[in-house]
This record gives C-alpha cells, structure tokens and sequence, in this order.
C-alpha cells in the first residue's frame, strides 16, 4: 500500500527542464501533478539513454518525483486527459515504485497488478523456461527458493512500471584489465542477479501487459531461452567467481531494459516482430558506426571509456574517441559482434529473441521466432545499405532457406565466406547506392576498365565481369549518375 495517495486536482506540463541534482541532467518535458491539499508528483520524461536520478518522496515537503523514458509521454499525458479520477501513488521506502493509476489502490499502470508467480503457475512452459545457473548449478523458477520467486516478484513489479530493478548502468567489469590486455568481461554475482531478474522481469510485464501486437506463449524452446535462460546472456565462471560474457553472447554490455524498451517505444514498435526487427535496424543504419582498432583494453576505453565490453547504453547515448575529440559524439559498435548482442538486447526487451550464430570469424543475427537473419552483422550500416533513395531496411533480412542457401552444412568455407555480407552487395545491383556510384565515377576518372576498376572490387568474389554486364550494371549506373547531375553531384 502506498505511504501517500492523492487525488490528481490539476496538473502543469512544461515542455523541457533541466535539473541539477548531485549532477545535471535534461529532461524532454515534465508534468507536475498537483493534489488538492498541497501534495504533487512530477513526472519527467528523459531522453533516450539518459542518466537519471532516483526516485524520491518527502512526505514532509509532499514533494515525489518519477523519472520515465519520453518516449512514455503520450501515454501519462493520454491519462491525465482522457481518464478521471487519476491518482498519484507515492512510496517512502520504495520511491522507485511511484506512479500514477486511475484506481485510489496502488495497481500499476491502469489495471490490477497481476500476480506473476500465479501466471507463471498457470503457465509451466514459460516458468520452466526461466532458469538461472549459479556455482551450484542450473535451477529452473519452480524449484527456487522463496526469497529468488520473491525477488523475482518484485523485479516484476518494477517492469510494470517502466522501471527496473538493475540499477547501475552500465554494471561494473569486475575484471581488472591492463592496457595491452585483450577486453574480458566478467559481472559479479551482485549485479549479474538483478540484471538476469530485470529482463525476465521485462518479458513478462510485455507478455502479461499485451504491451505488443504478439505473445511469447507459443515459442521455440530456443526462442523462449534467449529471454529467460541466464547462460544465453552470461555463464557461470567459476575461474573468475562472476559472470563472463562471451564472443558468443555478442559484444555488448546489457543495459536496462526499460532503456532498450524505450528506444524501441520511440516510433520503432510494429504490428508484429519482423516490423519491429526492421525499425531498430533503421535506427542502426542511421546511427551505428563501426569501430577502430582491435579489442585491447586501451582502445576499447578510448571509444567507449569503460574498461570491458562496449556497453549497450553507451552505444545508445553515443560516445566521444578520446583520441580524436574532433569526431564529436558518435553511436559506436564493436562490428558485427557488438553490433548482434546490442540487437540481442534491446529487441529481447519487447519479446523479440535473437540468436548469435557465426561464419569465417563474423557475427550474424538469427531471429529465432520469425526465421530471418542478416548474412552479416554489420549489414544495417554497411556503406552499400545506404542509397538515394533509401532501399527499404527490411530488404537486408534474409529468410531460413536463403541463409542455408549460403551457410548451410553442405556449402564449402570458401563459399561460406564470400557469403558473409552477401545480401547487401545483392542489393546494391538494384539499388545502386551512393558508395557504388562514387567508385564508378572515380574509375572513370582514373580510365579504369570494368575488369580493373574498384567498381568490381566490390563483386568479384561472387560474380564475373561477365555476368554484371549482362546486368546491365555499368549501364544503370551511368543512367543514375545522370539524373543526379553528374559524378559532382554526388
């Protein structure tokens, strides 16, 4: 039950504050709920990624504070607007759980607050799924202790409110790394707990809240196991007495969920999953960049400043290189292996399972639920993904028979190798991007022919001179070139 419940008489939006408390910080817009006999509760809405300080009520000043992702605003403005009575809802002990709801009981969003541990009962296959491995071994949730379901319970309570129970972000590296030393990543059981709990917690507020157009009752084995088996986000290693996450896992730090969450709320959730996937590879195509150097500690640092794998909320935040200062803030990914297990992370936040499988030393992508890959996971940002116009983002996904076509077991390394990158470079044929036009024109300029020029670089592992001719392709360039106003138009 809640310290203090009012009722909502009036409220102020403001459409951008900035605040200094033990640090500074913007916010998108604020709205300050105000209570007939004097109480209030603001609710600001942070920019994607953006730190945040903690909750708060002062029963003495009557003074509560909630910090929400902006991409929420509609539906706290949607509310106060639409429904009445609205009531804050304010915690001494446990402000993290603040909130407004239409009910003078503390509930949640607007509906009652449902008891996980019951839907889980009522649900075998998905409490089943749920498995965290610790020194001792594996355990599935229905043999768990009291204190781990109570744990879980409250996690649970958290997600449905848009919040989360991991807390620090990104967790600490509990490996001490040197300079020269290749990144490790190992998470101590302190904040591995708390960040397995906050995205199974996630999943299931989703599910339980129908917060999406699909539901995860009717999934794989491998496809409920990317979202609630603990060693397809870090395993158990005993060596280093924490949690390791792999190349395997993809290299990326989780963040909080409800930060994933909320940079897919911002415009990028679709009528099903495949729309979902495609808008967050938009995003990838229009903010990732892939980074420099190999995987040493000083150079991981200089681009992420943290001394471990890069981490997701970095990635989403952006970075500045500390050794070129001049670049400015950049959205940077560790390639095709930071790239998958950012994908991993963010998209598992809305039930969406993804797969890390691997060819010739590269990342790929696999979308368990709805078959479809990328044949490399740097494809969203490749500089052949990018053309005037814009190909459709949904064309780089490839479907289960294409990619056994070009990774399958009977398909020889040789093959397996040219085919990592394939789908973009097919096409790049049809949408001749910007990057294919320019090297045409500087061929051209260096009287390059088409057997010699850096236009057939860019196929000569997957087709002849030959066969591009009968393309036309030498021809579809020189008529595009054309209706953009020349090679100087590019």
């Amino acid at each position: 039950m809640a310290d203090k419940t009012f009722q909502i008489a009036t409220y102020d939006i403001a459409t951008s504050r900035d605040i200094a408390l033990g640090g500074s910080y913007h916010f998108d817009a604020v709205i300050e709920c105000k209570g007939s006999g004097g109480d209030r509760l603001a609710i600001y809405f942070a920019p994607p990624g953006a730190s945040v300080p903690a909750n708060i009520y002062n029963p003495v000043t009557k003074w509560a504070t909630i910090y929400v992702p902006a991409a929420l605003y509609g539906w706290y403005r949607d509310l106060l607007l639409n429904e009445k009575p609205v009531y804050a809802h304010c915690f001494g002990d446990h402000p993290e759980w603040n909130n407004i709801a239409t009910g003078e009981e503390f509930t949640g969003e607007t509906e009652v607050m449902p008891d996980v541990a019951g839907w889980l009962a009522a649900h075998p296959a998905i409490a089943n799924a749920i498995l965290w491995e610790s020194a001792s071994g594996v355990q599935a949730y229905p043999a768990w202790s009291a204190a781990m379901k109570a744990d879980l319970a409250s996690a649970f309570r958290q997600a449905w409110n848009f919040s989360s129970v991991m807390t620090t972000d990104p967790v600490p590296n509990k490996k001490v790394l040197a300079d020269a030393d290749s990144v490790v990543q190992i998470i101590d059981q302190s904040y591995a707990w708390p960040m397995f709990l906050a995205y199974v917690a996630q999943s299931l507020a989703v599910e339980i809240g129908s917060r999406v157009g699909w539901s995860l009752t009717g999934y794989s084995a491998t496809g409920l196991a990317q979202l609630f088996d603990s060693r397809e986000t870090f395993h158990w290693n005993a060596g280093a007495a924490g949690y390791e996450i792999t190349f395997s896992h993809g290299v990326a730090v989780p963040c909080t969920p409800n930060q994933g969450y909320s940079l897919l709320y911002a415009g990028m959730i679709g009528p099903n999953r495949s729309s979902t996937i495609a808008g967050l590879l938009d995003w990838c195509r229009s903010h990732l960049r892939h980074f420099m150097g190999g995987w040493d500690t000083a150079n991981v640092y200089d681009q992420w400043q943290y001394r471990g794998f890069p981490p997701v909320i970095r990635m989403i935040q952006g970075t500045s290189t500390l050794s070129e200062p001049s670049w400015g803030i950049q959205h940077i990914t560790g390639g095709c292996w930071g790239t998958t297990g950012f994908l991993r992370a963010v998209l598992r936040t809305v039930n969406v399972p993804a797969r890390l499988v691997t060819h010739c030393g590269h990342a790929q992508p696999n979308f368990v639920e709805d078959g479809l890959y990328l044949s490399h996971g740097d494809d969203p940002y490749n500089a052949l993904t990018t053309s005037v116009p814009p190909m459709p983002i949904s064309q780089i996904l490839i479907s289960q028979a294409q990619f056994d076509a070009w990774f399958g077991a009977g398909v020889s390394a040789t093959d397996q190798c040219s085919n990592v990158g394939r789908r973009t470079v097919d096409l790049s044929l049809t949408w001749l991007p910007t990057y294919l036009l320019k090297a045409y024109c500087a061929d051209m300029a260096a009287g390059k022919t088409h057997a010699s020029g850096s236009v057939y670089d860019i196929y000569k592992n997957l087709y002849t001179v030959a066969l591009l001719e009968v393309q036309n392709l030498w021809g579809k360039m020189d008529a595009k070139i054309g209706s953009l106003g020349g090679c100087a138009h590019l």
